[in-house]
């Protein structure tokens, strides 16, 4: 779907024109005029002949030519008809204010309008409308500002008050463009972000979610942003709990919807924040910044900011340099003696107001071969004398100054946000996750076209019928994956038998269809060393009351101790992934996971099983040896290669025990 003209409207048809202040309609055509749009506005209206200064026509079908952007400003139930009258006249696009259709649960509303709309982009209904800043087209419900200049910032949102807050702040500094897309009846955040991934003056995508959107068109349009340099940062509020198997299984609860779409976004290289001032100000830091693996280097005159800097360095991931030799020797000549040359550099104010001292220590400190970005921290108090704020101005001046001349752009940001120079990042929390995600190599766009790919083939739907453990370890024998050695029996004296021929010790439990958390009902017995155990617990299990129909008794081998790992497959999120982190009564009290999006190989799950905090018990440490991680890799690779193959909902491992030798699943959940 093409959204070009609707991006830059050449020619917009407000429908529902009229001078009643406090309409969109109203709204619209006066931020038209005041933002200096400069192509073509026709008012549409049966009976007014002008609105505002606009020219008003009857109908869409009165129109010279058709429009480039059409603005329906009108009642729910009339949006269908003009959307359809759009579409067969070849208008390029339209934004829909109007309220009641799925949002208040008229579905059948909304599928007119989808139906209506056909293959002609909307952007709503629901919505605040959209904003293009270089075209000085503001369609917007909302009266609108916008900055002199266009920025390289491109903003989409689920809310229309956030886009609201977002234009507002700082008189919309840095923006290019914002979507509020309300309902995505047609045009949705993913649609958008690969439109605006090759879209003229884009450099930085923003984008505020209430839901998730469908995960292999996502991840198609973050491969799109890849492959073009768009930086992409997201805000998801909403932190979803799926009730679907919540109660059923761990997997839910270590490893649902919100991990999944971090796992994706994190594999996107794009950046994750709490808030909406985060958003727009991690842009900016992204678009100022460029990608290099080298360390940062912040420079301040503050103690205190060059402390938390260090500390939010830190919390961001962002690594901070390490100063050559060289550097500390040349900026022992340059800063005063109550100055420490270290990173972060606090440079005192014994410098303060001295431009070209400034200029140096930066200059010094940018030319260090492990200094790949240059920060320079500095807050602008308002309503500073015109004395002291030439100081500030002069001290700041030198900070650019030197990164320009050692090359490297210095990145100007403020401790506090709100107190930012015009051409500065609010906040270091925001400059520090710019910095940090910059600094990591480029993202695979094929890597993102593989997951998109992948998610095409999860069905719409998941279910709750979940197998007998004995038919879920047969599936796991026959993928390749280590199970106990077991035999499924009916009655006690059967499962004495199988006791004595698998060999002492053994577990037996209870299996059927939909029966989980075998422990908590007493259907499971362990380390039973001899026939009359075994027999002893058999009965004891058969007596429990309101068993599933016809249950049988798994008999299996004790296995050696070892790490207990929890391992699950499932598409309880945006995409399909697989899931690894400490297991058995720990997986979700230490929430030690790593979630990595389908498909995978074992060695990315090498790598991020050595990102967990427990990793140190797979990896092996002080010289010790380590269990067998790679077996566990292989296993963790089949498990979701036997999702994905046979169409399983959910598959949950807990625990698999690896030793030095194995990886070997002692109870497993399917769920279709």
């Amino acid at each position: 779907m093409d959204i070009s003209r609707l991006i830059n409207p050449c020619s917009i048809a407000v429908v529902g024109a009229t001078d009643r202040p406090g309409s969109y309609a109203h709204t619209t055509l006066l931020n038209l005029i005041r933002n200096g749009y400069a192509g073509t506005v026709v008012g549409v209206h049966p009976t007014r002949q002008e609105v505002l200064g606009f020219r008003c026509i009857p109908s869409l079908a009165d129109l010279s030519a058709p429009a480039a952007a059409v603005v329906i400003a009108t009642p729910a139930e009339s949006v269908p008809g003009y959307l359809l009258q759009a579409r067969e006249l070849g208008c390029g696009g339209a934004v829909v204010f109007a309220a009641g259709f799925a949002e208040i649960g008229n579905d059948l509303a909304q599928a007119d309008l989808i139906s209506a709309a056909g293959g002609l982009p909307v952007i709503g209904p629901n919505g605040n409308g959209l904003i293009s800043v270089p075209a000085r087209a503001a369609m917007w419900g909302d009266a609108a500002q916008l900055p002199t200049e266009a920025g390289p910032i491109a903003l989409i949102t689920q809310s229309g008050n956030i886009g609201v807050v977002l234009l507002a702040h700082r008189q919309g500094l840095g923006l290019h463009s914002i979507f509020s897309v309300g309902n995505s009846a047609v045009v949705d955040t993913a649609m958008l972000i690969e439109s605006l991934a090759t879209t003229d003056g884009v450099r930085v995508i923003g984008a505020y979610l209430e839901s998730d959107g469908e995960g292999a068109r996502l991840a198609r349009a973050l491969a799109k942003c890849v492959q073009n340099d768009i930086r992409v940062v997201f805000l998801k509020a909403g932190r979803s709990e799926r009730g679907l198997m919540a109660g059923a299984a761990h997997t839910a609860a270590v490893a649902g919807d919100q991990r999944v779409f971090e796992a994706l976004i994190e594999e996107a290289g794009a950046v994750l924040v709490r808030e909406p001032v985060e958003l727009i100000e991690t842009a900016r830091a992204l678009a100022i910044g460029r990608r290099d693996a080298r360390g940062a280097a912040v420079v301040t005159c503050s103690g205190g900011d060059a402390t938390l800097a260090a500390d939010l360095a830190d919390d961001a991931g962002a690594i901070l340099a390490d100063f050559g030799a060289p550097t500390l020797a040349a900026l022992a000549t340059l800063l005063p003696e109550t100055a420490t040359a270290t990173n972060p550099l606090d440079h005192t104010n014994l410098v303060w107001a001295d431009t070209e001292a400034v200029t140096a220590i930066c200059e010094t400190v940018a030319l260090d071969p492990g200094v790949g970005h240059l920060i320079y921290v500095q807050d602008l108090p308002p309503g500073l004398p015109a004395g002291p704020r030439a100081e500030w101005d002069a001290t700041r001046a030198g900070g650019i100054a030197g990164g320009v001349r050692a090359q490297l752009s210095t990145m100007l940001a403020s401790s506090m946000p709100g107190q930012e120079p015009d051409d500065a990042v609010g906040g270091l929390v925001s400059a520090m996750k710019a910095v940090a995600a910059l600094q990591l190599p480029a993202p695979d766009p094929a890597r993102l076209l593989r997951i998109s790919e992948c998610a095409n083939r999860a069905p719409a739907k998941v279910g709750n019928q979940y197998l007998a453990e004995h038919s879920a370890k047969e599936l796991l024998s026959a993928a390749g994956i280590a199970v106990p050695k077991a035999k499924v029996v009916r009655g006690s004296a059967a499962a004495a038998a199988a006791a004595v021929e698998i060999g002492f010790p053994v577990a037996v439990k209870l299996s059927a269809p939909g029966l989980l958390h075998k422990s908590d009902i007493g259907a499971l017995a362990l380390g039973l060393t001899d026939p009359a155990a075994v027999h002893q617990a058999s009965e004891k299990m058969l007596q429990i009351a309101a068993l599933p129909d016809d249950p049988e008794l798994l008999v299996e081998a004790m296995v050696d101790p070892g790490i207990e790992i929890f391992v699950a497959a499932h598409r309880l999120g945006i995409v399909p992934c697989v899931v690894v982190g400490l297991g058995g009564l720990w997986a979700e009290i230490m929430n030690d996971v790593a979630v990595i999006p389908l498909p995978t190989d074992s060695n990315r799950i090498v790598r991020e099983i050595g990102r967990l905090r427990g990793a140190v018990l797979l990896t092996g440490g002080r010289g010790q040896q380590g269990p067998a991680i790679h077996d566990l890799a292989q296993l963790v690779v089949k498990t979701g290669n036997l999702l994905m193959d046979e169409h399983w909902a959910m598959i949950e491992l807990n625990p698999v025990i690896v030793t030095n030798s194995t990886a070997i699943a002692v109870d497993a959940v399917f769920c279709t």
